[in-house]
């Protein structure tokens, strides 16, 4: 078994996801921030509330039920790249995820981002990535690495980053 991952990288790829998600997140003014932009779409608050959602459960997931890993650490890595960063596929959200009808706060939402990002970090620096987090079980990908489930949170993120940006285009307007 191999483990193929560079931790710098992957810190480097966890601020460069968050700040770059940040950065765009202050460009909407905040009467905008719950607007929707078509019927059966999401607000950018309610996409900021879908992502903290699905990505604030790392810390337990990381403590809770861990394996050995018979297999490279980052295995799983290129097929959950190839579908999150598919912008031309529709991903639907399990139900725990899917974001309220409420006014949402961005500062709130940015404050709880930069927890996120901070705890995403802490947990790349004091974790062995390696393991496999057997408590959660993934529909289509099954168990995962803490590798691959940090990376999995990077590229949901970035994900809706791309999804905030065609929101700006149409709100925008």
């Amino acid at each position: 078994m191999t483990n193929n991952f560079d931790t710098a990288a992957l810190i480097a790829e966890t601020n460069a996801t968050y700040e770059g998600m940040e950065q765009l997140l202050l460009t909407i003014d905040s009467n905008l921030w719950d607007k929707n932009p078509a019927e059966n779409s999401w607000s950018v608050g309610q996409v900021m509330e879908h992502i903290l959602k699905a990505n604030s459960g790392l810390k337990s997931l990381f403590a809770e039920n861990i394996g050995e890993t018979n297999r490279p650490a980052d295995e799983k890595v290129p097929v959950i790249k190839s579908v999150f960063l598919d912008f031309s596929t529709k991903l639907d959200a399990p139900g725990f995820i899917i974001p309220t009808e409420k006014t949402h706060d961005k500062q709130q939402q940015l404050d709880k981002m930069k927890a996120l990002k901070d705890g995403t970090l802490q947990l790349i620096g004091s974790s062995d990535l390696s393991k496999t987090c057997k408590g959660f079980e993934l529909p289509v990908f099954g168990y995962l690495t803490r590798l691959e489930w940090i990376l999995f949170t990077l590229f949901h993120a970035q994900r809706h980053t791309n999804q905030i940006k065609n929101i700006i285009t149409v709100i925008d307007k």
